[in-house]
């Protein structure tokens, strides 16, 4: 596998650790607007963010998500309130609790088909958000993932999850 190396400035911005050869994003401290997650740094692969890696970010509008990314943590995105668009990458099997919890700008999400499961409160009191496709893949929907939602007027939902609490 091939690993582009990305400038000094652009590694920076993101603090991590390491899990046997792979990379967590922890931490985010770069510029506002948008924002693209790296697949490596320093030639190690970004597999997952961490919990609250970007939480309280205020001033991100946009963020992509590479296909290396497995697992989105815990409040990743929590109160990000001018995030208005997240591109999810295929790699992605878990969305996790409270992972875009009051983002109140997110008007678009799209969940790929790799998306197994998504946490309690995922997307709570994203009042931008208007619609929403779950794909089949997804067998586990926690409690309240879109509640607040208000102006949800569109979302559908597999045959696949069994139990979902509003």
């Amino acid at each position: 596998m091939f690993l582009l190396a990305l400038p000094a400035a652009v590694q920076a911005q993101f603090t991590h650790t390491t899990n046997n050869g792979t990379l967590t994003i922890t931490g985010y401290d770069g510029p506002s607007g948008s924002v693209s997650i790296p697949a490596a740094i320093n030639g190690l692969p970004v597999t997952s963010i961490g919990n609250k890696a970007f939480g309280s970010c205020t001033n991100l509008t946009d963020a992509t998500i590479p296909n290396s990314i497995t697992s989105i943590g815990q409040g990743a995105f929590y109160f990000c309130t001018s995030l208005t668009n997240v591109i999810i990458g295929t790699g992605v099997t878990s969305i996790g609790q409270d992972a875009f919890c009051y983002c109140w700008s997110l008007t678009s999400v799209t969940i790929p088909a790799s998306v197994t499961s998504i946490g309690r409160s995922a997307f709570y009191d994203c009042t931008s958000l208007t619609n929403i496709t779950i794909p089949a893949s997804v067998t586990s929907i926690g409690d309240h993932a879109f509640s607040f939602c208000s102006r949800l007027t569109s979302i559908t939902i597999p045959h696949s999850v069994t139990n979902i609490v509003w």
